[in-house]
Order: structure tokens, then sequence, then C-alpha cells
């Protein structure tokens, strides 16, 4: 999903990328002071959203106010925005600084098109430390920082507070509770939990039972070990042994937030994303939400995020890092996480009233310090592919968790490797 508000989310919002290799100050000119950087940089960010399109043009020109010497223009661009991008990177043409979503940064930060961050971090007063740690590390590669992020998306447990309520069931806390409230609610065509055939989900219980996806060094798929096969059993035992949990296409429902409005499932796990769907499509639902319960090796969710880096050819490098610390800044952020628009990235706002006054927000946003990137390298639509595949296979009843994860693994080490 390209935008969210309240909750952010998956594929996390959209955003402002800097374009074009504009006039200017040199890389590393000598200004030392923020009040001397001269530049003229290209904004250009995903052109489909009317609400992120006007927070766009507020920033930039909030920016340029404080730095009235760096002139940006905003460009949109409303679809195809990384195939775009990596087109101009081909005609040396890209963008001094942009929104890095992992699928851009597998292709750019190995390919040298990226701008290592830490030197200008250093040199302009941003510290690492800002952050909250689980989101700096999807853009690191090789001890260098590629982009810094600017907001997230993970995922959560909710459930229908009515349903509960009636059931005579309190608020779940375990994994042992959700395995028991779910048959419990389970009655007619209703399930206690929908569960799709979807590794962008199941990959929270993959990295809760101790498995990867890909092996240390990125070269080979590895989510076939004894323990994703424990999380894939798991995972599908509450479809295939409890029979509390269907597909959402069973339920007759688009997605499992669909099927959670119809309430036809009394628990999903989904993002901040559902959040404003629920409130503008089912707002008479009573709802709630947890963090994931401890698995059996550890805590665990999934991270969806977001960045902003600058290009390694940019011709205004203080321009382009000052509008990155900008945009990734806090009065931004704060703007941002008000507005209801996407969640923060940075550690100080984790006490704003935004996040304490609301529990599902906070649960959100606390799920971060524990959540995994989820980003797999150049290849990972492929192997998001063949996991999806295998989960499939199993929920349907067409092959054992471990068949469909060997014929899995082998489809996605092909890919890795070329083939």
């Amino acid at each position: 999903m390209r935008s969210m508000r309240l909750g952010l989310a998956l594929a996390a919002v959209g955003s402002v990328l800097l374009a074009a290799c504009g006039g200017g100050n040199n890389a590393g000119g000598g200004a030392t002071n923020e009040a001397d950087v001269t530049g003229t940089i290209r904004a250009a960010n995903w052109g489909g959203n009317p609400t992120e399109n006007s927070l766009v043009k507020k920033y930039e020109a909030d920016f340029m106010a404080k730095y009235p010497k760096i002139k940006v223009t905003q460009e949109e661009i409303p679809d195809h925005f990384e195939d775009k991008i990596k087109t101009e990177m081909s005609a040396n043409n890209e963008p001094d600084a942009m929104y890095v979503s992992t699928a851009l940064m597998n292709f750019a930060a190995p390919n040298g098109r990226l701008l290592d961050l830490n030197p200008l971090m250093s040199k302009w007063g941003v510290t690492a430390d800002e952050f909250i740690p689980t989101l700096m590390t999807p853009w690191q590669l090789k001890g260098k920082q590629y982009a810094l992020p600017k907001d997230f998306g993970d995922l959560v447990l909710f459930y229908n507070k009515t349903m509960f309520t009636a059931a005579g069931l309190q608020t779940p806390t375990s994994w042992d509770d959700i395995k028991s409230a779910a048959k419990t609610l389970t009655k007619g065509s209703v399930k206690g939990l929908s569960l799709p055939a979807d590794a962008a989900r199941f990959g929270a219980f993959l990295f809760g039972y101790g498995g990867q996806v890909l092996s240390s060094d990125k070269t080979k798929a590895v989510f076939n070990d004894s323990k994703a096969q424990d999380a894939l059993t798991f995972y599908s035992s509450f479809q295939l042994q409890d029979k509390s949990s269907d597909l959402p296409d069973k339920l007759g429902a688009t997605w499992p937030g669909d099927a959670f409005g119809k309430q036809k499932a009394a628990m999903v796990i989904e993002g901040g994303w559902l959040i404003p769907y629920m409130h503008d499509t089912y707002p008479s639902v009573s709802y709630g939400s947890i963090k994931l319960p401890k698995f059996p090796v550890k805590e665990s969710s999934l991270l969806f995020t977001n960045g902003w880096g600058c290009s390694a050819k940019t011709k205004n490098q203080d321009a382009c890092m000052l509008f990155v610390k900008y945009m990734t800044g806090k009065v931004v952020q704060q703007q941002v996480l008000q507005s209801g628009f996407a969640l923060p990235s940075r550690k100080d706002l984790g006490t704003d009233p935004a996040i304490t006054s609301n529990p599902d927000v906070k649960n959100l946003f606390d799920s971060a310090t524990f959540a995994t990137a989820w980003t797999f390298g150049p290849h990972e639509s492929k192997v998001n592919d063949a996991q999806n595949n295998a989960i499939q296979s199993v929920l349907l009843g067409k092959s054992n968790v471990k068949s469909a994860l060997d014929t899995a693994v082998s489809d996605a080490n092909s890919a890795l490797s070329g083939g």
C-alpha cells in the first residue's frame, strides 16, 4: 500500500524523492553552516495520493522557508515509481535525493547508485541514535548507510471486542490464548481467525521460531529447515487441524481486514493500515489489538519501511542531505504522525500523545523494536512468490509442509543463482 493513516503500513506510504542533478554548490562544498548551503533540487513523489501530495508540498515549502538558498520543485510520479527511477539511473539522470524503498535499495546500493550518508550525517549533526534501530538496518550495506528511515508499518493482532465479550473471553496474552479463543469463536460461517497464504504474514512466525528466509550471506534460501517447518506447521494448524481459520476468499472477503470488518473473522494479523480502513468502511465494529505474543524463540513482527537517500551522482550533496535531514526530522515526522498519515521512525516521538493516547497505535509503534525488516535482496519478488506458493499449497491441502518448503526453496535458489 502506498499510503496509510494513523498506523502506517505496508508497503508503506509514498514519498518525496528528490530529483535531478540541478545547479548549486558542488558535493561536499565548502559550506559549514546550514544557512550557507545553496542548490536546486527537484522533489519527486508518488503522485496517486492527494493527501500525500498536499503534505509533500507543505513540507517542501517549509523546508525552503528554513533554507531560502535551496530551491525545491515537486515532481509527481503517479505509478511505476521505482521503475522510473531505475530508468533515470540508467540514463544518469536520477534524482539528487530520493525516497528509497527496500526494493530500490536492493537494486541501487549494490550497484553504487546511492550515496553513503555517514559522512554527511556527521557533518550536519544527524545521528543513528535518533531512529528506531531496526529501521536503520534495511539501509545498511557493508558498513555504509544509504538512507534514513522516514516511516514504517508492522504487524499486530487485532481482535473483535464484541465477539470476545459475548463469549466471555479475556484479551489474549499468549499463543495458547489465541488458539483457544479462535476455537471458541468459530461458529457457523464465522472463523476465529483468518490467516492468508501470504509470506508477509507467515514471516513473523518464521522469525519467531528462529528461522530465516536467506542465509547470512544472502546467497541461499534456507526457509525449509526444521525451524521453518515448525513455524509453517503452527501457522497452518489453525486452518488444517483446529478448523478455526480460513482464507479470506473462503469467508467472502477480499483480504483478512475485509473479513474482520464483515465480522467473518474474530481476529486477524495486520498492520496500521487496518485502522483507517475500519474507520472508513466498518465504523461500528469495536476492536482492540495486542502485540504479537512471544513465539517459541523470540518476539517477532514484520517491518515494512521506506527511507530517504541521495544519488551517488548528485552535484548537491549538502543540499540533498539537509533535505533528507529535514524530511526525517522531528518537526516533519511529528506533523505526519499527528495528521494520522504515518508512524514515525524517530525514537523521540514515542511519547507523543498521538501514540500514547491510542493503544492500537502504541502497540504498532512498540512492535518496531523487535520486528524484522521485510526485505530479501534483488530477487525478493521471486523469493516471496516461492514462499507464497508453499504456504498456499499447504493451506489448500495439496502438499505437506516439508515438501512444499523444499520445492519453494529450490525455486528461490534458482532465482538467486540467476536461473
